[in-house]
């Protein structure tokens, strides 16, 4: 058993190495950052990248991208409904937008309770996008569970404020 785990760790080392590529010498060589080991990078903003300011250039007039839960809770309440039809309306207009659906919670819980409960989260503001008629292409979810706070600190009023999906426009 462990002669074949190691075959098939080496065999995808290999196939990985072959991946790998020569820098192009022709137009536009040079242009990007150079690393002591002759690769190039060009960057965020290089070669048909898009700055922050154009990756959210026409986004729904109502920025608002963040729905809120009670504790122990995924189900999106009615007052998020307004937003978040603003935001369907938006990427079914713009069928070349996409989303990801960031799912927290707060510090209390296991971290693998929490990567769940994030989860549910943002599958249920999904859900909603999905029932206005959003592609499913269009959106991702990702759970960050505890991970990644708003608000740093205990207590309710920092809690509620990483109990959160969040809206996050890509290209």
């Amino acid at each position: 058993m462990r002669w074949s785990y190691l075959a098939s760790v080496g065999a995808l080392a290999v196939v990985l190495s072959a991946c790998s590529s020569t820098p192009d010498s022709g137009a536009g060589a040079g242009d990007g950052a150079d690393s002591a080991d002759g690769a190039q990078s060009t960057g965020m903003y290089g070669d048909g990248g898009m700055s922050e300011s154009q990756m959210y250039e026409g986004q729904p007039a109502e920025r608002e991208r963040v729905v809120y839960f009670g504790f122990d809770e995924y189900s999106v309440a009615g007052q998020y409904q307004g937003m978040l039809q603003a935001n369907a309306d938006f990427l079914k207009e713009n069928g070349n937008r996409e989303v990801v659906i960031e799912g927290h919670t707060d510090e209390r819980g296991s971290r693998e309770y929490n990567i769940a409960l994030g989860e549910k989260r943002a599958n249920a503001v999904r859900d909603v996008l999905l029932s206005y008629g959003v592609s499913s292409s269009q959106i991702d979810t990702v759970s960050y569970g505890e991970e990644s706070p708003a608000v740093d600190g205990s207590g309710e009023s920092a809690w509620s404020k990483n109990r959160r999906a969040v809206i996050e426009y890509g290209q």
